[in-house]
């Protein structure tokens, strides 16, 4: 029995030590500017950052954006029209009911997106993702998405309860481009 003993305890700890390293915290490493698209499906997510304090908590964004040569967006129809359901989801920051919707030209890449939400509590954080598909060999990388693609937020509004009305926040807010792995 003693001589099983040692190595049944080795493979315990070996085992309870299997998920440790990486990046700190267990999850993946963060995506830096040089992340190469792969060919095939690609998701590019869209963060938003107030740039000054906000009368009241966003519940809507309108953007836009020009997609590289070589990306493109499945439309629900063919080669440009409303993006299909699927391709453009709420972010992993909304809360409640919450509305993604947008439409893709395929002859100027031009990429318009929006964004509705119930949440009564939302400021900031990733609010759309919109799923594309990359052709091979076009080495699309992050950081030259941002710098040849960059986002322009169209509109952006919010609802005060206080005043019953809709507050513009559109010249507030800043949105950032990630991606997922």
């Amino acid at each position: 029995m003693k001589k099983y003993l040692k190595p049944i305890c080795v493979g315990l700890a070996l085992l309870a030590l299997y998920g440790c390293g990486g990046d700190g915290d267990g999850g993946p490493a963060p995506i830096t500017d040089s992340y190469l698209f792969p060919a095939g499906k690609a998701t590019i997510t869209f963060t938003a950052m107030s740039t000054a304090k906000l009368a009241a908590p966003l519940s809507g964004i309108d953007l836009s954006l020009t997609l590289p040569q070589g990306m493109s967006v499945t439309t629900a129809s063919g080669a440009s029209g409303p993006i299909a359901t699927d391709s453009v989801t709420p972010g992993s920051a909304l809360t409640g009911t919450n509305l993604a919707f947008g439409t893709y030209s395929a002859t100027t890449r031009k990429v318009i997106l929006g964004m509705a939400t119930t949440s009564n509590s939302y400021r900031s954080g990733e609010f759309l993702r919109l799923t594309c598909t990359v052709a091979a060999n076009t080495g699309i990388t992050l950081g030259g998405l941002k710098t040849g693609s960059p986002v322009t937020v169209v509109k952006a509004v919010g609802y005060d309860p206080v005043s019953k009305s809709t507050v513009t926040l559109t010249g507030n807010i800043k949105v950032n481009l990630g991606a997922v792995r």
